[in-house]
This record gives structure tokens, sequence and C-alpha cells, in this order.
């Protein structure tokens, strides 16, 4: 993964008063500004919380795309994907993006980021997904410059979640098989899922997960079996039985 920040000209962090460019975030004078900010992160700390928003990485909290977005819209901060291109790569799936963030139409910052498949995480993640992560990436990177100081008042890490590596993967007995991973990668192409559910799983995918959790997840969504005999009898329906 690779990514790049920039920061537009002369921008100073808040508020609705003059300034030389029209996108400052808060007042000029210290205290005050100090006092704009903290007020806001108390009312980030009230309502942009849980995994919705904050995702722990080894012991840390790490904000995710979701936390940076609903900060920066609550002070006119609004991005815009200036490209997402596929680069020319053999046996590789790479994109890379750049996202512009914007206030009263001006640039505020730019963040340039790219995601590949031959990163542990997405090496068996779609096209569209790989995609997306450069785009998020992107914007997460875009918004880390203007807005960093908050996630770290708010007693965050800085560092979007996104740009995060994953810890290797479990290579014990409790691994999902390769036979369970490939049924799952199956049912997340079934057209019967909804957007949500289809990139939860991919999720889990990329991720890792357990032969348990496998199991559950296939039961979950194709019912849940039982051998009696010699042959295997339907117990439990699955949600997409009735889809």
């Amino acid at each position: 993964m690779e990514t790049q920040e920039s920061v537009m000209p002369a921008v100073y962090p808040n508020g609705p008063i003059e300034s030389a460019n029209g996108t400052a975030l808060f007042s000029h004078d210290p205290e005050q500004a100090f006092v704009e900010a903290q007020r806001i992160v108390n009312v980030v700390a009230q309502r942009c919380t849980g995994p919705g928003y904050l995702v722990n990485i080894r012991g840390k909290q790490y904000p995710k795309i979701e936390w940076w977005t609903t900060v920066s819209a609550s002070l006119g901060l609004f991005p815009q994907v200036l490209f997402a291109q596929r680069l020319d790569r053999e046996d590789e799936i790479a994109y890379e993006a750049k996202v512009a963030v914007y206030r009263q139409n001006q640039i505020v910052a730019s963040g340039e980021a790219m995601c590949s498949s031959k990163e542990e995480r997405w090496s068996h993640a779609d096209e569209y997904a790989i995609k997306s992560m450069a785009i998020t990436r992107a914007s997460g990177k875009a918004y880390r410059i203007p807005l960093s100081f908050l996630a770290v008042m708010a007693g965050l890490e800085a560092t979007p979640a996104e740009e995060i590596p994953v810890a290797e993967p479990t290579t014990n007995g409790d691994a999902a098989t390769a036979p369970q991973i490939a049924s799952i990668t199956r049912l997340a192409r079934d057209q019967r899922l909804t957007d949500d559910e289809r990139m939860r799983i991919q999720g889990l995918l990329l991720d890792g997960m357990s032969k348990e959790k496998a199991s559950s997840v296939m039961e979950y969504f194709y019912g849940k079996s039982i051998k009696q005999g010699s042959e295997w009898v339907r117990v439990e329906e699955g949600v997409l039985s009735s889809r």
C-alpha cells in the first residue's frame, strides 16, 4: 500500500469568520480555537463511537472512514474523487486514487493512495472492492491533514484505520479450510445477498476467519444440516431459502 498527502494553499484549520482564503475551520484566536475544537470533540465522543466509527487494532483505537466523513461534514468539509484508475501491472489488480477535500469550493487538502491484490488482505478480493479501498484510503489520507488533531484530542490514533496492516493470518488448525473459503467466496457472489451482506462477507474473507466462524456463516445463509446415518438431513433453513 502506498499513500501520499498534500496541503493546498495556506489554510487555517475553523469558523465562519473572515480569512484570507475562506477555508478557516476555527477562530484565529488560539484560546477560542481550542474551545471550539474541544466542543466538537465532546460531541464526537458521544456520537461517533462503536464499531461503526472506530476499530480496535492491537489495543489502540483507530478512526474508520465513517468517523472522518462525519466529523468533516459537521465542519463543512466534503470530498471529491479526482481519479481512480487501474494500474497496468501483470498478474495484479491495483488501483490508484486521489481525493480532494473541499470547503466553500476551495481545496483544503488532498490525498493519494493505492490498493493491490498483492496485499495479503486483498489477495482474494474482487476488483470493485480493491478500487473502492483505494478511494477509501485516499479519502482518509485527505481528511487526516486538516482533522488529525481532532482525532488526537478525542484520544484516538490519527492514522485512518484503513491504512493499518492486518495481522498475519493464523496458520493453526483453527483457521478456515480451503474448501470453506472457496464456499464462502462463492456465497459472496450470490445474487440473493443484499449489498450490506456481500460487503460483510467480503470483509470476513479479507480479515481471515476460523473454521467455526466459516461454518456459522454458511449455516446462517444456507441452513444447518446434520448427518443421520449415511445421509445429511437439513434441520434448519438458511435466510437465502426464502429469497
